[in-house]
């Protein structure tokens, strides 16, 4: 018989070992021990691959559960379940907040535990397979599109992505520049993991320690160790998305980090050494921001080695209609066609695509969302509307803000899908949302709810 997925579970007490090990074995799994955090580090990095989840108990002699949590790479190497008897709400809120998928009191009943590792093991199963897709999507020969910017670009991460050599990437937002990274990653053919971090969605007062990481009491709230994401891209590489928003005071810390390949975690005193190969990615004229002020031309100097330049989608109409296609394998399956009616390619040609790839691939989205049965059919209406839309909308700009905008096109996505569900129960399973969250949302936004 196969043996069942194997389970870490990590605890300085024989009788709680004794008692799970004999749970898990009953249920079919395979239990694996370890007493402490470094004894759980040997584990996870086993040349025969990490267990398929970790039960993790918070209270050990030396390292503890919650140290151990904080300096894992991100994401974990598999799904955690915290197991603890004597942790405070806020060391189980901090857990949670680290990457845990569940916390589970001591002593716990056999039905609670199996339904945390079995919840854990899904949840891995579907990482794994978004990841095996993403790469399956990203590998330069896969990279969609029959255009010549598009196999030239192929051509040039494939030549450069087995170096070291810092890469700019550069183009309008939502052409696919974190495709490419992923791209030029896995044509590295570097051990470690892509470690992506989007220097304009976090704000400026974390972002230091979300990059740097930092010492247990580095702050207030820094309750455990934790490293930082470029340590976490340790034999691997690190992309930093939208570079040009990093605060000055950062870019500092960053050159030094480029330049001694070492990176000292806030509140630290010992430098910690990093092999990680830096991607970077931005859709703002670098160059400007350098004379303006705005950006350190020596980090400049140093991160532009090499730059790739992803075209905007307007100046590639060849790669529409195969963009269309994987779109729609992606959202409906690849058993569900995707059906353009007359006219259709015209008007997807005709459009200008302010918002690139990203705009595509919402407009499929959008139509997944709401077609019945049958395949999916792109008519010529479905992609002028986005078109008259934004052309009404421009007079708009300035008079609304950025989440007046948003709000107004999640109405509109909304009502649509109540109307095609014909109740809130119904628009929740075609946009794929708790319908709780979604009653709550309706409310928010001020729609009647039916």
């Amino acid at each position: 018989m196969k043996p069942g997925p194997r389970i870490l579970i990590v605890d300085d007490d024989s009788g709680v070992l004794r008692a799970l090990r004999g749970l898990l074995s009953d249920e079919g799994f395979t239990p694996v021990e370890a007493r402490s955090a470094a004894e759980a580090s040997q584990l996870l990095d086993a040349p025969e691959g990490p267990p398929a989840m970790m039960l993790l108990d918070l209270r050990m002699p030396g390292e503890t559960g919650l140290e151990l949590l904080a300096r894992l790479p991100r994401p974990f190497p598999a799904p955690v379940v915290v197991l603890s008897g004597e942790a405070s709400p806020a060391e189980a809120v901090q857990a949670l907040r680290l990457g845990a998928t569940d916390f589970v009191e001591k002593p716990p009943s056999p039905e609670r535990l199996l339904t945390a590792v079995r919840n854990a093991l899904a949840l891995g199963s579907l990482q794994e397979e978004r990841e095996r897709l993403l790469d399956a999507l990203a590998r330069p020969g896969h990279l969609v599109g029959d255009s010549a910017g598009m196999a030239s670009l192929r051509q040039l991460i494939a030549r450069v992505g087995p170096s070291d050599t810092a890469i700019l990437i550069t183009g309008e937002t939502g052409t696919g520049k974190e495709r490419v990274a992923r791209a030029l990653h896995l044509a590295s053919g570097r051990k470690g993991r892509l470690v992506a971090v989007n220097c304009a969605a976090i704000p400026s007062t974390l972002l230091e320690s979300e990059l740097f990481g930092h010492e247990k009491g580095a702050f207030s709230g820094a309750l455990s160790r934790r490293a930082g994401r470029i340590e976490q891209a340790h034999g691997g590489t690190l992309f930093l998305d939208e570079l040009g928003d990093m605060p000055l005071e950062l870019q500092a810390k960053l050159l030094r980090v480029l330049e001694t390949k070492e990176v000292e975690r806030l509140g630290g005193s010992l430098p910690v050494p990093v092999d990680a190969r830096v991607v970077t990615a931005t859709h703002q004229d670098l160059a400007r921001a350098v004379k303006e002020g705005r950006f350190r031309q020596d980090l400049y100097f140093r991160l532009n080695v090499m730059p790739l330049q992803v075209p905007p989608l307007r100046e590639r109409p060849e790669d529409l209609l195969p963009l269309a296609r994987a779109f729609a394998a992606e959202f409906a399956g690849p058993q569900v066609p995707l059906v353009l009616a007359p006219g259709a390619e015209t008007s997807l040609r005709a459009y200008a695509w302010p918002g690139n790839v990203r705009e595509l691939r919402n407009l499929i989205e959008r139509l997944n969302l709401l077609r019945g049965e049958g395949p999916l059919t792109l008519g010529p209406e479905l992609v002028s509307a986005p078109q008259a839309t934004a052309a009404a909308s421009r007079p708009s700009l300035g008079q609304k803000s950025y989440r007046e905008h948003v709000e107004d096109f999640e109405r509109e996505l909304i009502r649509a899908a109540l109307q095609e569900g014909e109740s809130i129960a119904g628009a929740a399973r075609l946009l794929q949302v708790d319908r709780g969250n979604l009653y709550r949302r309706i409310k928010a936004l001020g729609l009647p709810v039916t």
